[in-house]
């Protein structure tokens, strides 16, 4: 259950812009929660700012629906992991170890508790909100794929590898690592550590090998006469 929360406000009665900062942080927090617990469509506006401890006309003032605060409070709640694979820099040794990294921050990331509950969430609501799905799979391509797209990229400049489609191709090395490992955990199962990471080196392998630059091949010469 969540708790109400309470804010102290300045002289005038107004708050300070740091104060608004921290009132939107619990909105968008508080609002997450919300939406992890019941569901998109039962959770109401005047609910969550109840809980927030803010008034209608501030969340208004900043979302023009419920569907846009749920986007951001998203956006809000994977800032943090964004951050985290942001922080990953593409390893000097070669796409092979670089990718098995990231890899590894990818599965992580995704098979967390409450990330597995918002892609149920998410696929429960999908069909009955397309219009909300469309939005969350474009910020899905902005944030988390682009992360993965700059470190495939390094790789590519280098000629270690070929990016012909990069958007596809990363969409298709993000699938090829978290695809299994996640249907289980939505499920509620896992593989042992072992198993896991073994899948994850061969999903990297398959993945490299199929995008390794390969030389070009000189014509062959004219035979003389």
């Amino acid at each position: 259950m969540t708790e109400l929360i309470e804010f102290k406000r300045g002289p005038g009665g107004r708050p300070t812009r740091a104060e608004a900062e921290r009132r939107h942080a619990a909105l968008l927090k508080t609002a997450m929660r919300l939406f992890l617990e019941r569901g998109f469509e039962p959770v109401s506006i005047e609910e969550i700012a109840k809980r927030a401890g803010v008034a209608k006309r501030f969340i208004y003032a900043r979302y023009a629906d419920k569907s846009a605060l749920f986007v951001a409070a998203v956006e809000y709640n994977f800032l943090g992991r964004m951050e985290a694979l942001h922080a990953i820099e593409p390893s000097p040794r070669g796409p092979e170890w670089g990718l098995l990294e990231l890899g590894r921050a990818v599965v992580d990331m995704a098979l967390q508790p409450d990330v597995l509950a918002l892609h149920r969430l998410f696929m429960s609501t999908a069909p009955q909100f397309p219009e909300l799905a469309r939005r969350m799979l474009e910020r899905h391509r902005q944030r988390g794929i682009k992360e993965i797209e700059r470190v495939l990229r390094f790789y590519a400049e280098r000629g270690e590898i070929e990016l012909h489609d990069p958007v596809w191709l990363t969409e298709h090395f993000f699938i090829s690592i978290i695809g299994i490992p996640q249907r289980l955990a939505l499920a509620g199962l896992r593989e042992p550590p072992y198993d896991e990471a073994r899948r994850l080196r061969l999903a990297v392998n398959l993945f490299v090998n199929g995008c390794r630059a390969r030389p070009t091949e000189k014509p062959a010469a004219s035979p003389t006469s």
